[in-house]
């Protein structure tokens, strides 16, 4: 009786840490008040990517439109060039579709800041570097 209950109180106390490891893994590098939601001001569609390279998968949502779809994000990271556009990218958390109406949540995934808003966020201070 008394090794059932130290093995059942040491799984629950391994789900606990399990759990909560879990928990921290999304939040760890910011909260609903460090986002920034930026509607796309450029002429570009923009794919969200699961690293900040264009040659990384993207993650299961549809590329965004120009002129109303919007990308939330919370800081910028160094990444992959594309062509002469510079190689700055924004850790996405949410995409919005105009034509929908529909927001997504498609954390972790990456954007193109020069596709986005033409990395005015980045430019401008507006965002934090990543510290990941």
């Amino acid at each position: 009786m008394r090794l059932k209950r130290l093995f059942t109180s040491g799984a629950v106390a391994m789900a606990l840490a399990v759990s909560c490891a879990a928990a921290t893994v999304g939040t760890a590098h910011a909260d609903e008040s460090t986002l920034t939601w930026e509607p796309l001001t450029t002429t570009h569609w923009v794919g969200l990517y699961s690293m900040p390279d264009a040659s990384s998968a993207k993650v299961p949502w549809a590329d965004l439109r120009p002129g109303g779809d919007a990308v939330q994000y919370d800081c910028w990271k160094a990444g992959a060039y594309i062509g002469s556009a510079g190689d700055v990218w924004y850790h996405t958390w949410r995409a919005f579709y105009r034509l929908t109406g529909y927001t997504a949540y498609v954390y972790p995934a990456w954007t193109f800041a020069p596709y986005v808003d033409g990395a005015a966020d980045f430019h401008n201070h507006t965002i934090p570097q990543c510290n990941f």
